[in-house]
């Protein structure tokens, strides 16, 4: 493999791939959040836009704002016409509302984004975040456990997690995170918190402060828009944060160690390029994960440039190892 620090080529291969001829019929896609305008929600909005220039695809976007009393009637009224092959979901607070509609429209194929529910008549675009955050986990704990050698670290050997909802799939991200930063540096301490909301960037902060001033000199945010108040608080700190989902390493310059990207447009272009070529996707779990590029860590250029040689060198073993399944990373229960 070559080096671990690189900016990943797989949506560009995935592009390059695509062929000149499909089937006769146009495919008609919707997608549907109230996250399109923010982190992981930008990467999936240009996963699509990347398949309507590639394939002609007839495109639509719903917003669905804050207002929860609609969910089921923008579902439904995305439904009931039966225009569209595939409509894309992306939030959990929308999950209840899906499942509902989904059951009074067996036959509407829905793909819901980030997660796996109890519904057997969805479309699941998971993802292994365990398995990226395990590298970032190890990348975190061996640069703490280099103590007051690495600019910015002391030597109290914490670091700190700041999650958004207290959901299975932030619960992933901190599983892979502490199981990284074990195997890389077992006497390292990891101090993780919940702030109960992906909207309030002020509660971010407020946490990301506490856990600074308890020791932790890197915290991983997995908090959406809340996580935004994670990043500028390592920057008053003058801390490590470490970003989620897509590259996050210029929302705070020097104080942002790596990002965890999770490649929203590698999975909705798959799918839909499989659903384009006649490869009609079933209801079923699709994973992404580091072997299919679904999920990586980027290094920070700025970090990239002073880390010692053999913590590369690591990081390119443990990524290796977890490919081909020497590493197993345990999910959240």
């Amino acid at each position: 493999m070559k080096s671990f620090v690189r900016l990943l080529a797989a949506g560009s291969m995935l592009a390059a791939s695509s062929i000149s001829s499909f089937a006769a019929e146009k495919v008609h896609v919707a997608a549907i959040s109230g996250y399109f305008a923010q982190g992981f929600g930008i990467s999936i909005v240009n996963g699509l836009n990347n398949a309507k220039r590639d394939f002609g695809i007839d495109l639509k976007l719903v917003d669905t704002g804050n207002r929860s009393l609609d969910y089921e009637e923008q579902f439904a009224n995305l439904a009931k016409s039966g225009q569209y092959d595939l409509i894309f979901v992306m939030g959990w607070e929308l999950v209840d509302a899906l499942q509902k509609v989904s059951a009074q429209y067996p036959n509407q194929r829905f793909v819901f984004i980030d997660g796996v529910l109890d519904s057997k008549n969805i479309i699941y675009a998971n993802f292994a975040e365990e398995q990226g955050s395990f590298v970032i986990g190890a990348l975190a704990g061996m640069v703490e456990d280099m103590g007051t050698s690495f600019d910015k670290i002391g030597d109290g050997k914490a670091i700190g997690f700041v999650g958004g909802r207290d959901i299975p799939v932030i619960r992933n991200f901190l599983g892979g995170y502490e199981q990284g930063a074990k195997y890389a540096a077992p006497d390292i301490k990891v101090s993780p918190v919940f702030a109960g909301t992906f909207d309030d960037p002020a509660k971010g902060s407020e946490l990301a402060m506490t856990l600074y001033g308890q020791g932790s000199d890197i915290v991983y945010n997995v908090a959406g828009p809340t996580g935004e108040g994670v990043m500028q608080a390592s920057a008053s700190a003058d801390k490590y944060s470490i970003g989620v989902d897509i590259d996050m390493c210029a929302s705070a310059p020097g104080n942002v160690l790596a990002s965890m990207l999770k490649r929203g447009d590698i999975a909705v272009y798959s799918l839909i390029k499989d659903e384009v070529e006649g490869k009609k996707v079933m209801p079923g779990t699709r994973t992404f994960d580091l072997a299919s590029g679904g999920v990586e860590a980027k290094i920070c250029d700025d970090i990239a440039a002073k880390l010692p040689s053999e913590i590369k060198t690591k990081l390119d073993a443990i990524h290796k190892d977890i490919v081909d399944g020497k590493i197993q990373i345990a999910k959240a229960k």
